[in-house]
C-alpha cells in the first residue's frame, strides 16, 4: 500500500516541482527585469544626490553693445574663473552655450538625466517589433475561433474601462480637490486602459493552460493596445483649451471624434493590411527564396515600412504594424523559405525579449531618475480603486452578454482568470511618458509607471497559485494541434458556425489564399470562368503542380477541428 501511495503520488509531485521551476522562470524574465531597474535607479538617484552644482543666476553685460539682442543669441560666450588646481593663480576660461529652447526651471543631475531619453524612441523603435511579433505569434486556430469574444472585450470592453476609469477619477479628483478636468481624467482612463500580461501569457505557455483562455488573455491584450492608443489620441485631439470650462465633448465634437477614431483605426489597419499582401504577392512570384538571407532581411524591411507609412499618413503605426503582422503570419510566412521562416520567427522574438526587457528596466530606472516625475498620494489610490472597478465592469457584464450565445461558455474561472490577468505594461508607461507638459500630465505618467511596477511585482507573481486556486486546466495539447491544423495553407474548416466568420474563411480559402499563397485550390479552380485569364495570371507553377485540393481535406482534419467546437454569436 506503501508504495502504490508514492506512485499515485508521483505525478502530482513532478507537476508541483514543474509548476514551481516554470515560475521562477517567468519571475525571471520580467519581474527580476524591473526588479532590476528598481535597483539600478536607486542606486543613481543615491549617487547622484548633492553632486549637482547650483544654479547661478547673473547680469550679463553686452561687450559689443551695437548688438541687436531683441532677440535670444544662437550661441553665448561667457568668461568665467577657473582653477585648474595646479597654477597658484584662477584663470579665465571662455565658455560657449547653445541656445536650444526657453527653460526658467534649472534642471540638476547630469547623470539623472542621462539615464532619461526621448519618449519618442519607444513608439518608433522599442515598441513597433513587440507588437508586430505579436501579430506574427498568433495562435491563429484559437484567436479566430474567440474572435467575437475577443472583439467585444477588446473594443467595447476597452472603450467602457475608459469611461468608467474616466468618471470616477474625475469624482474622486473633485472631491479630493485635485485641478483635473474630465478630458484630462479620461486620457488618464485611456492610458492606462491598455493592458500588456506578458508574465501571464509566459507561465499560461509554459504550463500549457485551456486554450480558449489563452487565446482571450492574448487577443484582448494585443488588439486592446491598439484600441487604447488611437482613443488616447482622440480624447487628445478633441480635448477643450486649457482653461477652458467647457465639458469634454459637445455633440458635434462627440460625432468628430467618433469619426476620428473609426477613421483612424480602420486606416491604419488597412495599411497594415495591405502591406502584408503586398509582401505576400512579391514572395510568391520572385524567386527571392533562393537567397534567403535576402529574402528575411526584405521581409523584415517591409514589415517596420507599414509602421513607417502609417505615421507618415497621420494615421497610428502601432495599429498597423499589429495588422501587418496577421497577415504576415497568414499569408506571407507560408511563401518564405525554411530558412527564412526560421529565421524571422527567431529574429523578432529576441528583438521583443530586448524591447521588452529595456523598458522594464527602464521603467525601473526612471521611477527614480525622471525629472518629468511628480507624485500625489491622493491621486495614486484613487486611479487604483478606478482600475480595478474598470477591470470589473469591463470582464463580469461583458462575459454575461457573450455566454447568451456562446457555447461553451466562458466559465466562471476563466473570467476571474481574465480579471486577475489585467496587468499594465510597455504601452501603457509609453502613452504616458509621451506627454508630461503639464503637471496633470506628470502626475499621470507618475502613477501610471507606480501601476505598471505594482501590477507586474504583484499580479505577475501570484499568477501560478491563483492558477492552482481556480483549478484551471493545464497541460491542454489541443492548442498545439489546432494552431498547426490553421498554419496549412491547405487547411478549409467551417467549425465555427457564426455566420461571419463562416463567410470569412470561405472568402479566405477560395479567393485570398489562392491570391496570396501557393495554396490549392488555385483561383483557376475557384473563380469564375469569365475571371480565368486573370486567375491564370496569379496562378504559379506550384499550385499547378500540387495535388487535388480535395484529396487534402481528410477526414481527420475535419474532424479535428469539430473535435474542439466553440460557438461564438458574437463573432
Amino acid at each position: 500500500m506503501a508504495s502504490a501511495e508514492i506512485i499515485r503520488r508521483l505525478p502530482v509531485d513532478v507537476v508541483a516541482e514543474g509548476i514551481t521551476e516554470r515560475k521562477l522562470a517567468a519571475l525571471h524574465q520580467v519581474d527580476t527585469i524591473a526588479d532590476y531597474g528598481l535597483i539600478v535607479g536607486l542606486i543613481i538617484k543615491l549617487c547622484t544626490n548633492g553632486n549637482s552644482s547650483g544654479a547661478i543666476t547673473a547680469d550679463v553685460q553686452l561687450w559689443n553693445t551695437t548688438a541687436d539682442v531683441d532677440l535670444p543669441p544662437d550661441f553665448l560666450r561667457l568668461s568665467v574663473p577657473y582653477y585648474d588646481g595646479i597654477s597658484k593663480e584662477n584663470q579665465s576660461i571662455l565658455l560657449r552655450y547653445k541656445f536650444d529652447s526657453n527653460v526658467n526651471v534649472f534642471k540638476e543631475g547630469l547623470l539623472e538625466e542621462k539615464a532619461t531619453f526621448d519618449s519618442e524612441i519607444f513608439f518608433n523603435i522599442l515598441l513597433p517589433p513587440i507588437i508586430f511579433n505579436a501579430g506574427y505569434s498568433l495562435k491563429k486556430g484559437h484567436f479566430f475561433r474567440n474572435i467575437g469574444s475577443i472583439l467585444m472585450y477588446a473594443v467595447c470592453g476597452t472603450s467602457l474601462s475608459v469611461v468608467v476609469v474616466g468618471l470616477v477619477m474625475y469624482g474622486f479628483t473633485s472631491f479630493v480637490r485635485l485641478p483635473f478636468s474630465l478630458s484630462e481624467t479620461f486620457l488618464f482612463g485611456a492610458v492606462i486602459s491598455a493592458t500588456d500580461p506578458i508574465t501571464v501569457l509566459a507561465i499560461f505557455n509554459d504550463l500549457k493552460v485551456d486554450s480558449d483562455l489563452f487565446a482571450l488573455v492574448f487577443g484582448e491584450s494585443a488588439l486592446n493596445d491598439a484600441v487604447a492608443i488611437v482613443l488616447s489620441q482622440t480624447i487628445e485631439r478633441h480635448s477643450p483649451s486649457p482653461g477652458s470650462e467647457a465639458l469634454l465633448f459637445d455633440g458635434r465634437a462627440l460625432l468628430n471624434s467618433f469619426g476620428h477614431f473609426f477613421g483612424v483605426f480602420f486606416g491604419s489597419m488597412g495599411i497594415g493590411s495591405l502591406v502584408g499582401c503586398l509582401a505576400s504577392l512579391f514572395m510568391k512570384f520572385t524567386k527571392i527564396s533562393q537567397y534567403p538571407l535576402l529574402e528575411a532581411t526584405l521581409f523584415i524591411l517591409m514589415s517596420y515600412l507599414s509602421f513607417l507609412i502609417s505615421e507618415a499618413a497621420h494615421m497610428t503605426g502601432i495599429v498597423s504594424v499589429l495588422f501587418c503582422g496577421i497577415c504576415q503570419a497568414h499569408y506571407t510566412f507560408n511563401n518564405l523559405s525554411s530558412d527564412s521562416k526560421m529565421r524571422t520567427k527567431q529574429f523578432f522574438e529576441v528583438l521583443t525579449f530586448l524591447s521588452e526587457n529595456f523598458i522594464f528596466t527602464y521603467i525601473g530606472v526612471s521611477l527614480f531618475t525622471s525629472q518629468a516625475h511628480l507624485f500625489n498620494i491622493w491621486f495614486i489610490l484613487g486611479a487604483f480603486i478606478a482600475i480595478f472597478i474598470g477591470r470589473l465592469i469591463m470582464i463580469y457584464p461583458l462575459t454575461a452578454i457573450l455566454n447568451v450565445g456562446r457555447r461553451p461558455p466562458i466559465p466562471m474561472k476563466h473570467q476571474h482568470m481574465l480579471f486577475f490577468a489585467g496587468l499594465r505594461g510597455a504601452m501603457a508607461f509609453a502613452l504616458a511618458i509621451r506627454n508630461t507638459s503639464s503637471p496633470q500630465m506628470r502626475i499621470i505618467y507618475s502613477t501610471t509607471s507606480l501601476i505598471v511596477i505594482f501590477t507586474v511585482l504583484f499580479n505577475g507573481g501570484l499568477t501560478v497559485q491563483i492558477i492552482e486556486w481556480l483549478k484551471i486546466k493545464c497541460c491542454d495539447q489541443s492548442s498545439a494541434e489546432l494552431d498547426q491544423g490553421m498554419l496549412s495553407p491547405h487547411s478549409h474548416n467551417r467549425w465555427d458556425k457564426s455566420l461571419l466568420p463562416q463567410k470569412w474563411y470561405d472568402f479566405d480559402n477560395k479567393f485570398l489564399k489562392p491570391l496570396l499563397t501557393h495554396a490549392k485550390p488555385s483561383l483557376v479552380e475557384t473563380m469564375p470562368r469569365w475571371c480565368l485569364p486573370i486567375a491564370k495570371l496569379f496562378t504559379t507553377d506550384l499550385q499547378y503542380q500540387q495535388q487535388d485540393y480535395n484529396q487534402l481535406n481528410g477526414s481527420q482534419e475535419y474532424d479535428l477541428f469539430h473535435s474542439s467546437l466553440t460557438v461564438d454569436i458574437f463573432a
